[in-house]
């Protein structure tokens, strides 16, 4: 009797572990900080011009993170520029980054690119952004005008005050439109006489705003275009201007944004129909500078940012 109730139990206790949980440990993967590429600045001379280049965890990592990087682009490694290959950022730190060092000679070779990108890594996983592209200016030629649309505001809230993208304590639809522009060479821009068309001004030959003399642009910095009213703030430190024709006059559908040089060269063309769904506030790069439009409160909080970026910090 004693040994058929052990036969029992120890059935019964090989049913009862046969039912435990095992515990299935997570995809390490899934734990892994993400790692985005970005640099200090995205254009550089020829002629004695540095940048930082940088990869940046979304969380430290309780290990060393390597990161392997390769270029690619017009301009040719170690010749018309040098720059590390490999990035290590040590446990617990947030970025790493290389320093990128110009070559100069007295070859023309006009506006070359340099892209760069994460080859491999090891300790985390690849972000959102994993490439770059950087422009290398030649010394030797003409600067080449490059100037980029970072956002537009052209249907303002008519909700209290949310549409009061220019500051001055009063919303109004014709005032508050605006335009971000920024400098993406490495040599200051000079805007004086360049011009603002919308497309029903474009066919008049009306500009909707001309830039004045001595409107210089630094590089890396912003200059903001309001239809009007009375600025107020310190907009990151940009340049502030309202149109000289007192409205930009932008349509929420079936229209474009125009921009010429002083000699009537169009270097800028955004159609606003592809974006033209009434948003009720502007429309930004994201990431800043290198990403596609999308409507400003995606992703933060606040329905534009003229003259700073989308979290408030300047350019």
């Amino acid at each position: 009797m004693k040994k058929k109730f052990f036969y029992i139990m120890a059935a019964v206790a090989l049913l009862i572990s046969g039912c435990e949980t095992i515990d299935v440990e997570p995809d390490p993967d899934s734990l892994l900080s993400k790692a985005t590429l970005s640099a200090n600045k995205l254009a550089v001379l020829e002629d004695g011009g540095s940048l930082e280049i940088t990869v940046t965890l979304s969380v430290a990592s309780a290990n060393n993170v390597a990161v392997e990087l390769a270029y690619s682009g017009g301009a040719t490694f170690d010749v018309d520029y040098s720059v590390g290959t490999n990035i290590m950022i040590p446990a617990g730190s947030l970025s790493g980054s290389v320093t990128l060092t110009t070559t100069d000679d007295s070859e023309e070779e006009g506006l070359e690119k340099i892209d760069v990108s994460i080859k491999a890594i090891t300790g985390a996983s690849k972000g959102e952004v994993t490439s770059i592209s950087i422009n290398l200016e030649d010394d030797d030629v003409a600067a080449t005008v490059q100037l980029l649309l970072n956002e537009i505001l052209y249907d303002p809230s008519n909700s209290g005050l949310n549409g009061d993208a220019n500051g001055d304590g009063t919303y109004a639809q014709a005032q508050d439109e605006f335009i971000e522009l920024i400098n993406m060479s490495a040599q200051a821009l000079d805007l004086s006489g360049y011009k603002v068309f919308d497309t029903e001004n474009l066919t008049i030959n009306t500009p909707n705003h001309t830039f004045p003399d001595g409107t210089i642009i630094q590089p890396g910095k912003c200059i903001i275009v309001f239809g009007g009213g009375t600025p107020t703030g310190s907009f990151g430190g940009s340049t502030v201007q309202t149109s000289t024709s007192g409205d930009m006059n932008l349509n929420n559908a079936g229209d474009e944004l125009i921009i010429q040089d002083a000699d009537g060269k169009e270097i800028l063309r955004f159609d606003i129909e592809p974006l033209s769904n009434n948003p009720n506030e502007s429309y930004t790069r994201n990431p800043d500078l290198t990403g596609d439009f999308e409507q400003h409160s995606n992703n933060h909080t606040t329905l534009f940012s003229p003259g700073t970026k989308t979290d408030g910090s300047a350019f």
